[in-house]
């Protein structure tokens, strides 16, 4: 039986595209590199901050990139909050769901990129655990950051499901052990349930529920 629902927030909870493209070209060129094309930021969106920076500065200094990360965890560049939205339905869907189910956040956001969420968001009460990418070793597709969710909610990894929308969240789901809704315009092997809009979260996972 399905006891918590976790969540991954960019693509999901966070309509982030724009503020993350004008985000990474201000801190990049900020930092002395080239400022990526929205191109190049719409092939590493599915990475950490860490990650990204990494790619699109082309730097194998970890040194400098830790540095030019830094300037991005501290809010040094500031962060167009203004251009993130909230998809329609989502603190219905989010308000319901926590009524039944325990809920969490599993995300590759550092901590302030979560507080942005949680600003603009309203919904930072209905979480129970937040887990973020200071708090863990290894990145999804690594199962360590949602197993670490799952242990501090006190639930088995297969009494979750986690709600994401890349095929990094999808493998990551597989090796923790736990379900998977996509929430994505197109199904990718490995959901367990694929839904296009956000009000269609609470009854796919009452079917995942249904199915135990």
């Amino acid at each position: 039986m399905i006891k918590a629902v976790i969540f991954d927030i960019d693509g999901v909870l966070l309509d982030s595209w724009e503020a993350n493209i004008k985000f990474y070209q201000l801190l990049l060129k900020t930092s002395g590199y080239t400022a990526p094309s929205r191109k190049q930021i719409e092939g590493i969106f599915h990475l950490s901050m860490m990650d990204a920076i990494r790619v699109l500065a082309n730097e194998s200094s970890e040194e400098k990139v830790r540095k030019v990360w830094e300037m991005g965890r501290g809010r040094k560049v500031r962060y167009p909050i203004e251009l993130l939205k909230i998809p329609e339905h989502a603190g219905d869907v989010v308000d319901g769901l926590s009524k039944i189910y325990r809920l969490a956040i599993v995300t590759s956001r550092v901590r302030s990129g979560v507080e942005d969420f949680f600003r603009v968001s309203g919904l930072k009460k209905y979480f129970e655990v937040v887990v973020s990418y200071e708090d863990y070793t290894h990145a999804k597709p690594d199962p360590e950051p949602l197993l670490m969710a799952v242990e501090r909610l006190g639930v088995k990894a297969e009494e979750a499901v986690y709600i994401g929308d890349t095929a990094t969240d999808i493998e990551a789901a597989s090796a923790a052990g736990m379900k998977i809704i996509l929430y994505a315009q197109a199904f990718l092997e490995g959901a367990d349930f694929c839904v296009s809009s956000f009000r269609e979260i609470s009854g796919a996972v009452g079917k995942l529920n249904r199915e135990e």
